[in-house]
């Protein structure tokens, strides 16, 4: 039985598999040696914390997946963007559509992370295309992104 299959089985049915199966003797008692002992406990549980595979998707800093219209932004570069055009942070968020707070592009870089549709405004904002400011200002994970949908 795939995993696919064992998530839409009834639970009845599961347990029924379950209680059916009949491992060999050594197998119990070595399990039944490992369920009794929590230094050995612990020890698998530190091995599948050392070994669980790495989600593919990005995660924001607190862990949480991030949404699929998250861009992700490097603070240097973002500093380095808005240095080079001379525009102070604090100005950034006067020039989009709606407006937004003063503090917003210093937000974005301390966070690294913005949502799509603020950088699409805010590339209208300095007549540029939405595309080549994430380039400019995302991090190198995101660039491979970009270069991937090209």
């Amino acid at each position: 039985m795939t995993p696919a299959e064992v998530k839409s089985t009834a639970s009845a049915d599961l347990v029924d598999m379950l209680t059916h199966l009949r491992p060999s003797g050594d197998a119990v008692a070595w399990l039944a040696a490992v369920i009794s002992d929590p230094a050995a406990v612990e020890g698998v549980a530190e091995l599948r914390r050392r070994y669980a595979p790495e989600p593919s998707f990005p995660v924001t800093g607190s862990g949480r997946m991030s949404g699929a219209t998250t861009v992700f932004i490097d603070r240097g570069r973002w500093n380095a963007f808005f240095f080079q055009r001379r525009i102070p942070l604090m100005h950034v968020g006067a020039l989009m559509e709606p407006e937004l707070s003063e503090g917003w592009a210093s937000v974005v870089g301390h966070k690294g992370r913005a949502g799509f549709a603020s950088m699409d405004s805010l590339a209208c904002a300095l007549d540029m295309h939405v595309d080549d400011l994430i380039w400019q200002v995302g991090t190198d994970a995101e660039r491979e992104r970009l270069a991937a949908c090209v």
